[in-house]
């Protein structure tokens, strides 16, 4: 039986602004406080089916160096990405939704993987993908709401 873990933010900014920065992967370690660097492995436009890409990990958050290598499943501009890939040795699939709420955007981001034969290796890999999610989207929400702030035009 698959595994599911998710988490979500809300973040004040419109929807096109997180997608811009969420779509950009080598500006990923700029907000994601795990990555050390994004590679495509595909060329062309990554953010279409069969695009693909490399993310390395730093160690602070798992025991072992994790890279992962994810294949792009489906796009919906603005509204949905779905990439699969391996995870900690664990065939997995990472849906994140964009969905505008009024002046600000909900982003969800739900890992399913596939069930391995250790309870322990299950509940380790559900318990790093949780703080992983969690982490990851309250980067992705600091650096977008900094972002917004900054532009923002000035009253005086």
């Amino acid at each position: 039986m698959p595994i599911s873990v998710s988490s979500s933010v809300a973040i004040s900014a419109t929807v096109y602004l997180v997608w811009d920065v969420f779509t950009d992967i080598y500006r990923w370690r700029e907000w994601n406080p795990f990555v050390i660097g994004v590679t495509s492995i595909s060329g062309g436009n990554i953010w279409a089916p069969g695009g693909a890409f490399v993310v390395k990990y730093k160690t602070d958050f798992t025991p072992i160096q994790a890279t992962t290598r994810s294949f792009v499943q489906e796009v919906l501009p603005g509204r949905r990405i779905v990439v699969a890939g391996e995870v900690l040795g664990s065939q997995g699939t990472m849906t994140y939704d964009f969905t505008p709420f009024g002046p600000k955007t909900i982003v969800s981001a739900t890992e399913v993987f596939a069930e391995t034969e250790s309870e322990y290796r299950n509940a380790t890999i559900s318990a790093i993908t949780q703080k992983l999610l969690s982490l990851l989207l309250g980067g992705l929400k600091g650096y977008v709401e900094h972002i917004g702030h900054k532009n923002r035009p000035r009253h005086g």
